[in-house]
């Protein structure tokens, strides 16, 4: 039985860092391959809950957000942008290569490898478009979106407790994205589009959790052959703080309060106070005023800029004034000189 057609969903979401309702980093940023597979440049078949495109599972494979492939025969027009996904995202390339970028860390995936992608790792595919290939995926929401957070397998996974937890901390004590795959794993991605193809979720759920499962068991097989050094530090909520603080150049425009920031980080204001001395030694609103003011200075010295007005609103300031005062005991002059400033060092 044919999937129904691909539905492209609208984007009205508020930005921010970690997962919350309607968060806009987080959708999965592929308009515009939903938008190749309904020209025909693209097959894409995938079953699939939320915003992602494809077949609605309804309430078949809890933790699921997301299952499918795509077959790309030639150079693509588009590339998946920057984004953070549910869940882990787990692929394998069964033909072709890739451009991936992982938290600004660039990566070619070649036929036969495979892709870990946690919820919290900003990742793009294409550079800037796709090139021919064949990509098998799955998202798997295991109930946390940030590192510190602990793992919650769906109830229909068979691994037992001590290989859960040894995938758990392999997945969250580690960021190397791109692994060497192998023939077992590759069998058990290639089980995923015959059942896509052929079934619906209502008479493939059980074969589609045999595959996932298989493909749980075989990540688990190849990860620990590889044996990757584990940080244990890199599950802590300080951790969690410091992406945050990463990401706070991407959300200048959010209303952020103490009280927003750590709750966005799932930690007390004192806590997440704590922490955020410790990394940048600045207070939250000092560090938080320091990115919004070197956002402005750098947006002040763009040929043919917006008005000074515009750029404060823009970088999170509620009030030009305000901006003005805090720009110039900043950098010693008015906003307005910055460009004129700019010119000179570079002359």
């Amino acid at each position: 039985m044919r999937n129904p057609p691909v539905i492209i969903a609208t984007d009205n979401r508020r930005p921010s860092v970690f997962r919350q309702p309607d968060s806009m980093m987080y959708a999965d940023n592929c308009r515009e391959l939903q938008a190749a597979a309904l020209r025909g440049e693209t097959d894409l078949h995938a079953w699939t809950r939320g915003s992602y495109p494809g077949q609605s599972l309804g309430d078949k494979l809890p933790g699921i957000c997301t299952v499918g492939f795509w077959d790309a025969k030639y150079k693509q027009s588009w590339g998946l942008k920057r984004h953070c996904n549910e869940g882990f995202k787990i692929a394998y390339l069964a033909r072709g290569n890739l451009n991936l970028i992982v938290d600004d860390k660039v990566y070619e995936l070649e036929q036969g490898q495979f892709i870990v992608i946690r919820p919290w790792q900003l990742h793009s595919i294409g550079n800037p478009v796709v090139g021919p290939s064949r990509l098998l995926w799955m998202i798997l929401d295991a109930g946390l979106r940030r590192p510190s957070e602990p793992l919650r397998w769906p109830g229909w996974m068979v691994f037992s407790d001590n290989e859960g937890e040894s995938l758990g901390c392999m997945l969250t004590q580690n960021n190397q994205p791109v692994w060497d795959g192998g023939a077992a794993l590759c069998r058990a991605f290639e089980a995923i589009p015959m059942i896509l193809l052929t079934r619906t979720p209502e008479d493939g759920e059980t074969r589609l959790k045999v595959a996932i499962n298989a493909i749980m068991v075989g990540l688990l097989d190849r990860m620990l052959e590889q044996a990757p050094k584990l940080d244990p530090d890199l599950s802590t909520s300080q951790h969690t703080v410091a992406i945050f603080l990463r990401r706070l150049a991407f959300a200048l425009r959010e209303d952020w309060t103490l009280e927003s920031m750590a709750k966005e980080c799932g930690l007390s204001r004192t806590r997440f106070s704590e922490y955020c001395k410790r990394l940048t030694n600045m207070t939250p609103r000092q560090y938080l005023q320091h990115l919004r003011l070197e956002e402005a200075s750098r947006l002040l010295k763009m040929p043919g800029r917006s008005s000074i007005t515009q750029i404060a609103f823009s970088c999170g300031f509620n009030s030009s004034q305000y901006f003005s005062n805090a720009f110039r005991k900043r950098y010693g002059h008015a906003p307005n000189a910055a460009g004129s400033r700019s010119m000179e060092v570079s002359l």
